[in-house]
């Protein structure tokens, strides 16, 4: 907001951005008062008056738009990326006007998605950018729609003998991949992010992601996906000697997220095991559960969000030597499966 002048009257004036005509020439409102407090409460007052009307005359597209670029430094890239996604979407509902859009008209939009063959998923994705961006723009009213219903899958997690398969067949770099993924339910992003310098002894310390940018590129962030997925894990001196030493910002694998996957996808074919890469944090997360490990701990070590108000009130110093003694029975599973492998493919 512009500050106010003071006049060789001795009087305030403020002036203030209006709008810009069709020959593209910036216009302005100027406020004059007695006191400067008075003379900056009425631009501010016609600026929000102001921004209220403009906003109200947009299109969905560019009340959409307007949010992604509001928004842009607090987003993830890969966030950021899935928003630039949907906004290809929106073709038969970014031309109408917020203030006059209505339920029916959102209606018929979800109804073209479905008819288009958007999976119910990425439906409620795109309106939910919808009616971020209308909220954004000021457009508070509830809208009655139906969203189709997405179907819960009954997932099976993977077998001990599926893994062991993959792991003895697999290379090097797919041993880690493995090893990570399944004993210590890191995600293809934290694995292709990890460093030397995040190892210390027996444990890593997961902080970083790579996730995919708006200009198609992978980006390292310092953070990771959500704050319950900052965790540090216990390590066995297996998989330790199988990773190996480098230098402190060195990667340890060396290779981007989709790398990864594609890697375990051609194993998998190979074996023709039918399970992802995302089963083996599944995996984890059923191992977790044979072994007796209460879930509040498995959610820690796997980065999951726990909605119990026990970790408020549990001593943090606790949580950790408790994970860590947990976390070492989990590794004792990946011990056993290395025990008779002498070398990495």
């Amino acid at each position: 907001m512009a500050k106010a002048h003071k006049l060789p009257s001795g009087k305030w004036r403020v002036r203030v951005y209006s709008h810009t005509d069709n020959m593209g020439k910036k216009h302005y409102e100027s406020f004059t008062a007695l006191t400067k407090q008075e003379a900056e409460l009425m631009a501010s007052k016609f600026a929000n008056d102001n921004d209220r009307k403009r906003s109200a005359d947009i299109t969905v597209g560019e009340a959409v738009q307007n949010y992604i670029e509001a928004n842009s430094n607090a987003l993830s890239p890969s966030t950021l990326y899935g928003y630039k996604t949907i906004q290809k979407r929106l073709k038969g509902i970014e031309s109408v006007r917020i203030r006059k859009i209505t339920s029916p008209d959102i209606q018929r939009f979800i109804s073209y998605m479905i008819d288009n063959g958007l999976s119910p998923k990425t439906i409620k994705n795109t309106y939910g950018l919808i009616r971020s961006a209308l909220t954004f723009s000021g457009i508070d009213q509830e809208f009655m729609i139906h969203l189709p219903s997405i179907a819960k899958k009954t997932k099976i997690a993977p077998e001990h003998d599926q893994i062991q398969e993959l792991y003895n067949h697999a290379s090097k770099k797919m041993k880690i991949v493995i090893a990570l993924a399944a004993f210590c339910s890191l995600r293809r992003g934290e694995i292709a992010a990890l460093k030397y310098g995040d190892i210390n002894g027996n444990t890593i310390y997961i902080h970083s992601d790579i996730v995919y940018g708006t200009d198609k590129k992978w980006h390292y962030k310092e953070v990771p996906k959500t704050a319950a997925s900052s965790r540090t894990i216990y390590v066995h001196d297996n998989l330790l000697a199988l990773i190996g030493t480098g230098e402190p910002d060195e990667f340890i694998l060396k290779v981007n997220p989709n790398t990864i996957g594609e890697n375990f996808r051609r194993l998998r074919k190979k074996l023709d095991i039918e399970i992802t890469l995302h089963d083996l944090r599944h995996y984890f997360a059923s191992l977790a559960k044979v072994l007796d490990i209460p879930d509040i701990y498995a959610a820690s070590l796997g980065g999951w969000k726990n909605n119990s108000p026990v970790l408020k009130e549990v001593y943090q110093g606790n949580i950790v030597s408790m994970s860590e003694e947990y976390a070492q029975r989990l590794s004792g599973k990946f011990e056993s499966m290395t025990q008779n492998v002498t070398r990495a493919k």
